[in-house]
């Protein structure tokens, strides 16, 4: 199976150059050449440790316009209920482990989110819009609880 970057590199309607892979707890902010006004964080940034959080969250801050929108979603502490979790470590990451299905293999880490006020205090200095929860629909409760915190804030 090719490698996405090979895929990139010859597919002819694509512009590899606007295309970045980003390597674990590297920094973006050098990654693009204009600003955003709107970044997408859809179940991707509860995987960082405290440090990179915090650096990531201030780095697209500095790489929006004036205005600009985040939607992000984070891992409510509900989220992952029935496997087995390992205590959180002093980088703000918990081993999530145990998958009662069987769907997930081995370990992830995940850093949770506690309340409405510890998601609006980690999207500082973006302005809150809105705030709130959902749960996946899961009619069978095979693995417990996937809630999640929705953020919406601005520049």
């Amino acid at each position: 199976m090719p490698s996405l970057r090979e895929v990139w590199d010859n597919n002819k309607t694509i512009n590899p150059k606007n295309f970045h892979i980003i390597k674990p707890n590297s920094s973006i902010k050098d990654l693009f050449c204009v600003k955003m006004d709107f970044i997408f964080a859809n179940q991707s940034l509860y995987y960082l440790t405290n440090s990179s959080f915090k650096e990531t969250i201030n780095e697209f801050y500095n790489m929006c316009n004036d205005g600009a929108i985040i939607f992000a979603t984070m891992m409510s502490d509900k989220g992952y209920s029935q496997y087995q979790r390992g205590e959180i470590m002093p980088n703000g990451l918990c081993e999530v482990k145990g998958c009662p299905t069987g769907r997930i293999k081995g370990s992830s880490y995940i850093r949770y989110t506690h309340s409405i006020e510890q998601l609006k205090e980690d999207f500082r200095p973006f302005k809150p819009l809105f705030w709130g929860d959902y749960e996946l629909m899961n009619l069978y409760n095979y693995e417990g609880s996937v809630e999640h915190y929705i953020y919406i804030g601005q520049k």
